[in-house]
């Protein structure tokens, strides 16, 4: 991971950026000796379809035919 100061970075945040694209390895801005953002490179697959993204994650606590036993107060 390719790390730079805030102090460096206004004159070559164009070449990194590239290089960050073109390596697809992140890079890490420091700031007074801490890390202060990763910046890493943009996914360039296509993202998945929605249609059955949840998929087995329900689950059926009761009978779903079987009228209600007792009236709904709401209903009343």
């Amino acid at each position: 991971m390719t790390q730079i100061t805030t102090t460096e970075l206004p004159q070559t945040f164009q070449t990194l950026l590239i290089e960050v694209e073109r390596t697809k390895t992140p890079l890490t801005v420091i700031h007074k000796g801490k890390p202060l953002v990763i910046i890493y490179p943009a996914n360039s697959q296509h993202s998945r379809s929605a249609f059955g993204a949840m998929k087995g994650s329900g689950k059926i606590l009761g009978d779903l035919i079987i009228s209600v036993a007792e009236p709904w107060e709401v209903l009343e």
